[in-house]
């Protein structure tokens, strides 16, 4: 139950704000452990808003982990929207923890999830909410440590001076040791020497010692993975309940950042993913439950699991969501398992329209697999077709970006061909961003210009189509991320004055300020477009070069210089490529077969 002192104090901020529901926790799954008898105090902070981060599956997996110890809590945090600070502001209160209702500056470690490179001024805006200064260098041994880690903590650079220790890799043990041993230290040493001592802890890395941090990795078991998690007060992104099928991808798209970092392959077993997924959904009541995976058809057990889960579930009006197929691996069984008791949209990612182009970026997959998958989704009753392109890819033509609306018009001339209805196409195309730990690395973005001048000429080919629809993701947007993911320390000047410019929740459309964008970058005499459509050098020292993630660079650039010529690379799960994750980590891929 809610407290009635908590509602005495902040009732009447509650009542004025827009949604307070994001504010009050007390939800049903939430932890409740008593503050003040456990010895060490962990905060998960989400940089982005209730209904984004209560949907996030990582901090559900450190939220479970860390609450199962006795000594230990995890508790939680979301950026509040603006008009929550405001009353706030107003009524000189501070933020605070849901469960425990306690001011963040009271826990050891603030944990940031950094999924997003648009979320770094709200990390900073969140610091001083909770009374805490924004630059690490100006704590003392009284503050709390500020940590991060997710898929952002690939280059954690221009965050350096803001975080005082980054997790690389899997975080299902190396946060809680690092917790741990905080406790151990806490009281001997200074903040400073307990940042030296975390720094020597496999998947840590600590600004203040600069070191190489190599990544950590955990083996997804059934212990590891929650069957209960907090359940929104209103609905959330993904509303539903998440069992992770299997961490890593052995695709390799030379453009996806996700696929390097989360080497090696990992599946869970079959029994653990039935298990799982009946006990979630037992625990929580949702009607729908999600198999999380980059590529989830490419478990070797996937039918058998949606056959068992639909067999169990039959008649319950519980379904199975599945991120998008697969068109080289499609299975109309899968897609009608998935999808038993209501047919939706059939998602499928070409990501190019030429074979030269999915070559390049080595999608291995071919115009006749895509055709096919998509045929065999109208001849059994799906109507709305979803397609994931890129544009703006290293080496593309306007001949590679032609294909994408000849792609459309092809699957048109076989529906024709089958006697068919023209399916709704929607297109999703968003703007290559290049990745650190990727092939791609080293490549130059398009300038808007260029982005803006191919987004002209795919809608007037597209014109002709008239069952498809195109939508482009922010070329903006897209410019700003590749400007902050492959920046150096520099760009911390850069984050510091867009936060004290007012730069909050810069995710949504309708907080991000290009004017404030360009002012400070004159300001500070830093070109935006040139640092993001900037071609880095073979042989040139990267910012994130002391990162390791185990895939070694002499293999990403020769996957690089593959790509000029188009040549694919075999996908690891049918021969390894040597590309070092197995040998400089000591560790394998898992495949249930």
């Amino acid at each position: 139950m809610i407290d009635d002192n908590f509602l005495n104090e902040y009732g009447n901020i509650l009542y004025q704000t827009e949604k307070p529901s994001r504010y009050i926790g007390d939800e049903f799954g939430s932890y409740d452990k008593d503050f003040n008898l456990v010895d060490g105090k962990f905060l998960f902070v989400f940089p982005d808003k209730y209904e984004i981060g209560i949907s996030n599956f990582g901090h559900k997996i450190i939220y479970d982990l860390i609450n199962k110890k006795q000594n230990l809590l995890c508790d939680r945090l979301y950026a509040p929207d603006k008009d929550f600070i405001e009353l706030l502001d107003k009524n000189n209160k501070k933020i605070y923890a849901l469960e425990s209702k306690r001011q963040p500056k009271e826990f050891d470690i603030i944990g940031f999830g950094l999924q997003y490179e648009m979320s770094y001024t709200t990390v900073l805006k969140l610091l001083e909410l909770s009374d805490i200064p924004v630059l690490s260098k100006e704590r003392n041994d009284n503050h709390p440590l500020i940590l991060a880690g997710g898929p952002s903590c690939a280059n954690p650079k221009p965050m350096n001076k803001f975080i005082d220790i980054f997790i690389i890799g899997d975080g299902e043990d190396v946060n809680i040791e690092v917790l741990e041993k905080y406790l151990e230290l806490k009281n001997k040493l200074s903040r400073n020497e307990i940042l030296k001592e975390l720094s020597k802890i496999q998947g840590v890395y600590v600004p203040l010692v600069d070191n190489v941090a190599t990544k950590r990795i955990a083996q997804l078991t059934y212990e590891n993975h929650p069957v209960n998690s907090p359940i929104p007060h209103f609905p959330s992104v993904h509303d539903r309940a998440i069992v992770e099928l299997r961490r890593g991808c052995g695709r390799l798209c030379r453009f996806c950042q996700a696929s390097h970092i989360n080497l090696p392959i990992r599946e869970r077993k079959k029994e653990d993913v039935v298990k799982l997924a009946k006990e979630y959904v037992k625990n929580t009541g949702y009607d729908e439950y999600s198999l999380l995976s980059l590529s989830s058809n490419d478990h070797s057990q996937i039918e058998d699991i949606l056959k068992d889960l639909s067999c169990h579930f039959r008649g319950s009006g519980i379904n199975v969501s599945l991120p998008s197929q697969r068109a080289d691996k499609f299975s109309l069984e899968i897609a009608n398992l998935a999808q038993s008791e209501r047919k939706a949209t059939v998602t499928i990612a070409p990501e190019a329209g030429t074979q030269r182009m999915r070559d390049i970026i080595n999608k291995n997959l071919s115009q006749e697999q895509i055709i096919n998958a998509t045929i065999s989704c109208v001849k059994n009753g799906w109507n709305k077709i979803k397609y994931y392109f890129v544009i703006g890819l290293p080496f593309e033509t306007y001949d590679d970006l032609k294909g994408i609306p000849e792609l459309i018009e092809e699957v048109n001339k076989a529906c024709r061909e089958n006697g068919l209805k023209y399916p709704q196409i929607t297109c999703s195309i968003s703007v290559f961003v290049p990745k650190p730990h990727t092939p791609f690395q080293w490549a130059r973005q398009n300038t808007i210009e260029e982005v803006q001048e191919k987004i002209k000429f795919l809608r007037e080919l597209k014109d002709k189509i008239k069952n498809v629809k195109f939508n482009f993701h922010n070329p903006k947007m897209s410019q700003l991320e590749a400007f902050f993911s492959r920046g150096d320390e520099k760009l911390s000047d850069f984050i510091y004055e867009l936060y004290k410019n007012g730069a909050y929740l810069e995710s949504w459309d309708e907080n991000l300020d290009l004017d404030l964008y360009s002012k400070i970058a004159d300001k500070l005499g830093i070109n935006i477009e040139k640092t993001a459509s900037r071609e880095y050098l073979d042989d040139e020292i990267l910012p994130w070069d002391n990162i390791h993630y185990g895939v070694n660079k002499t293999w990403l650039l020769d996957e690089y210089k593959k790509a000029q010529s188009a040549i694919s690379t075999i996908p690891c799960e049918v021969k390894c490529n040597n590309c070092g994750v197995c040998s400089n980590l000591k560790t394998r891929k898992v495949i249930c077969d």
